[in-house]
């Protein structure tokens, strides 16, 4: 099991935010995929209640769009963070990066902001002390050194979030930083033999801990998962799934390779899936059919991928003289938050495809490069230089087909000789 990430204001000086976001102009935020270059400084102070006035914790700062998808990542040390972004409204998480079994460690922050254009943006943090775990792991064999353990819950929205440790070799462990609420702690032997249900932790709050004791008396089975999509055919390309005991909750992450995922050492019965998507087909979540793990048995069940995205097609061409495509031609498609979400190469006939996992969504863009590899110039009735054109305002379905016909393309005027 892997741990999910974490879905997760002071009064300043004046003078001192001055620095800070002049600091900030600097700065290109690695891992950005926005369409425009036009960024603008977001910085701000984070500060730690009940820290004292020791060295201040390690942070990560990561970005998501509105709607959580991840946009990059970066650190965020000495009290204080800086990013340039694109206008537009993101959610931050803060993270404290000391180790999990720091009981004082702070709990993941979330905080959205809305970057405008023509001025920079401001936005302090305030940590909170995160709840703790404690316990000690044992099997039918004894104590459970170097065990596996993660706390796991369910968000209000359905995702999964879980913080994850190695025990000592006595079995003990701690895991802090947590945001308050309901857990359930999960344990592994290091040899992957002895499993056992969910421990159910309680409440935890902000600044406190709960001590559990976790036991695992029933020897493990394997399952391996066979994904296929419509047609019969093996899932091709690699993704990660994720495998929940019907019987306990529990739940294992693996990857897909050439079609199939192998789980060892999981509790006996019967499992769902959630595959997390790859290439068109969309994520989904189902039962795994014909698999009903025993203990120390190897089990075999498959899986249909069945959801695929929507795509988009079109042809380039030269809006002076339509008989004349433009091959090689870059296409690129951004959502309506200005996120690359596809990269595509016309063919000779000036055709392209751009697809992936494409939900239902409007207004995107496609902007199409003749031929960048030559600065634009293509030949058709001559050897000319085009300029980009953008489609904007683009609907997409998924699973359907969104076809944008024949798309001129505009010489660059003032050529000489004309073209």
């Amino acid at each position: 099991m892997t741990a999910m990430p974490p879905r997760v204001r002071s009064r300043v000086v004046a003078l001192a935010v001055v620095a800070l976001l002049a600091s900030a102009i600097a700065l290109v935020a690695p891992g950005a995929t926005a369409a425009r270059s036009d960024t603008r400084p977001v910085a701000g102070f984070i500060t730690f209640p009940g820290h004292g006035t020791g060295k201040a914790p390690r942070v990560r700062v990561l970005w998501f769009t509105r709607d959580w998808q991840y946009l990059g990542q970066k650190s965020a040390n000495g009290g204080s963070y800086a990013l340039n972004l694109v206008p537009g409204t993101y959610w931050l998480q803060f993270v404290d990066r000391r180790p999990s079994w720091r009981t004082d460690k702070y709990a993941p922050t979330d905080v959205k902001v809305t970057v405008r254009a023509g001025r920079p943006t401001v936005r302090d943090v305030r940590m909170q002390r995160g709840a703790f775990v404690t316990g000690r792991v044992t099997t039918g064999a004894g104590v459970a050194r170097k065990a596996r353990v993660a706390v796991a819950r369910t968000l209000p929205d359905g995702q999964e979030q879980s913080f994850d440790t190695t025990a000592n070799g006595r079995g003990a462990f701690a895991i802090g930083g947590l945001p308050q609420g309901k857990w359930s702690v999960f344990a592994w032997d290091r040899r992957e033999r002895w499993v056992g249900p969910s421990v159910w932790a309680g409440r935890v709050r902000t600044g406190t801990g709960t001590d559990v004791r976790v036991r695992l008396r029933r020897h493990s089975g394997s399952l391996r998962v066979l994904l296929y999509t419509r047609d019969g055919s093996a899932l091709r390309g690699r993704t990660t799934v994720t495998v929940t005991s019907a019987r306990t909750g529990q739940w294992w992450t693996g990857t897909v390779r050439g079609g199939t995922a192998v789980f060892p050492g999981v509790h006996p019965g019967r499992y769902r899936l959630k595959f997390d998507g790859v290439g068109t087909w969309l994520g989904s979540e189902g039962r795994i059919r014909k698999a009903k793990v025993r203990s120390d048995r190897a089990t075999i069940g498959t899986y249909r991928v069945s959801r695929r995205g929507g795509w988009i097609t079109g042809q380039a061409v030269d809006a002076g003289a339509p008989a004349y495509p433009l091959g090689n031609a870059q296409v690129r498609l951004y959502d309506v938050y200005g996120t690359k979400v596809d990269e595509t190469t016309t063919s000779d006939s000036g055709g392209f495809t751009l697809d992936g996992q494409l939900t239902t969504q409007r207004r995107m863009t496609v902007v199409i490069d003749p031929d960048p590899d030559r600065g634009g110039y293509v030949q058709t009735v001559s050897y000319c230089h085009f300029d980009s054109r953008s489609v904007s305002d683009i609907s997409v379905a998924q699973g359907k087909e969104t076809s944008l016909g024949t798309l001129g393309v505009a010489r660059t005027p003032g050529q000489s000789p004309p073209c």
